[in-house]
């Protein structure tokens, strides 16, 4: 009897509620960060008296390097640390970063420090809630607990939205975009006691032959089960293979070939659609000649849309009929169609209306894909391989968020958006060809 098996028959408890509950606090700042970017990018080109471009660079892109070294860095200590440790680490990197850069006397000391935020915000959504609870919650829920997670999480750029429309047109000692680093360097450390509330997985401590620590968390699991729910069901019949060290090597063995590359060709590439959106919409709405109280205003009513994506993400993500595999790839497409729209759009009802429908595919596309990267690898190296594929992601931030604000200001939005639209269905093709479909099927076996 595994603690896989065991973890398999569970049914949601206040265990779980109270765990995606921890879990969503962190991300919400990861996502506060992922946004305030494109909403700062006009005052500091201003503040610094640098071309938009390079305000871009150095706020968004390099961010994102960051992203990517921190995504390797801190995944590889949550398969040998444990996955609690590095949930913890990432965030004090993080709340450091963020409270630092609006007092950058400089915009290359503001890189650095928006590269140091990366490295602590990075691996958030990846270990935070992919991997955990991937870990945590049975296979027939797990889909669903993740996009609840997420959609508590997307209230983030609403929020991030209002404060920009409040600060940044006016100064209250500081600059307005000074004070959306500082609330969210500020917020970051209010949640850090609350990660050492976080138990540690026990699938990554069976892993490791730590049954008893594993045995102590699964029980009181079990106890909060019986006491909501009643009788238990006989745990599954899991194999759980045990390993002390994590094998790199193994990405690429038969078994996982084909999914390694399928994952790090998606990852490198959805980047470009989904960001190339997310990060870059103020800046195209200010490029296509919106003034800058306008901008804020239509991104406010633009960004509303990913919390609602998120919401209707939660009665989906888990269909069979309509797999995670087409979840991530035929909504890709669509993405990728709507923000050619939006790139030739030009009148404030036609940007609202694409922009408004581009949010809300991007976060059926991004729940189904986050769950979708972090069960296709066994638990002995679910956190690195997720990691490593993941990070790919932040390196394809970094690369087409410099490159793409350069098309943005040289050839125009529209021939922006066509680039964008080339990687989305190069995505398209790649998932639907080449990924294994997922939902509803124990992590076990979808993963061995």
């Amino acid at each position: 009897m595994t603690i896989a098996g065991r973890i398999e028959r569970l049914p949601w408890t206040s265990f779980h509620t109270k765990l995606l509950a921890l879990l969503s606090l962190g991300e919400f700042f990861e996502l506060y960060d992922l946004f305030v970017g494109g909403f700062v990018v006009q005052p500091i080109s201003s503040f610094y008296k640098i071309p938009s471009a390079e305000a871009i660079y150095y706020t968004i892109a390099i961010f994102f390097l960051g992203a990517f070294v921190g995504a390797i860095i801190f995944t590889y200590i949550g398969d040998v640390m444990g996955r609690r440790t590095a949930l913890i680490l990432n965030m004090f990197i993080a709340s450091v970063g963020l409270l630092l850069t609006p007092f950058s006397p400089n915009i290359y000391l503001l890189g650095l420090l928006r590269f140091i935020t990366g490295l602590g915000v990075g691996p958030e959504a990846l270990i935070v809630l992919d991997v955990m609870i991937t870990e945590f919650f049975p296979s027939r829920i797990r889909g669903r607990a993740l996009a609840i997670g997420y959609t508590a999480s997307w209230t983030a750029p609403i929020v991030v939205a209002i404060l920009a429309y409040l600060l940044i047109p006016h100064s209250y000692i500081l600059q307005g975009w000074q004070w959306l680093y500082i609330i969210g360097g500020l917020g970051i450390l209010t949640i850090i006691p609350f990660r050492f509330l976080i138990p540690e997985s026990p699938r990554w401590l069976e892993t490791k032959g730590r049954i008893d620590e594993a045995e102590k968390i699964v029980n009181m699991m079990e106890e909060v089960a019986i006491r909501e729910k009643g009788h238990l069901s006989e745990p599954l019949q899991v194999e759980v293979v045990t390993s002390q060290k994590v094998k790199i090597s193994e990405l690429f063995s038969p078994l996982y070939r084909k999914r390694t590359i399928m994952l790090w060709i998606f990852e490198f590439l959805q980047t470009g659609v989904y960001y190339g959106f997310a990060s870059l919409a103020p800046s195209v709405l200010y490029a296509k000649g919106f003034s800058l109280v306008h901008t804020l205003e239509y991104s406010m009513l633009i960004y509303t849309s990913y919390f609602i994506s998120s919401l209707a993400s939660i009665f989906i993500i888990d269909s069979q009929k309509f797999d995670r595999k087409w979840q991530v790839s035929i909504v890709m497409l669509l993405m990728g169609i709507v923000g050619l729209a939006f790139g030739f759009s030009t009148t404030a009802l036609e940007v609202v209306t694409t922009g408004f429908l581009f949010g809300f595919l991007s976060n059926i596309f991004s729940n189904a894909f986050h769950q979708y990267g972090a069960e296709l690898y066994p638990t002995r190296i679910r956190s690195f391989a997720d990691g490593v594929q993941y990070s790919l992601s932040r390196l394809g931030n970094y690369i087409w968020l410099s490159i793409l604000p350069l098309l943005l200001y040289s050839k125009g939005p529209a021939f922006m958006y066509a680039v964008v639209f080339v990687m989305a269905l190069i995505v398209t093709l790649d998932v639907g060809i080449l990924g294994p479909k997922a939902s509803q099927i124990e992590l076990e076996q979808l993963s061995k």
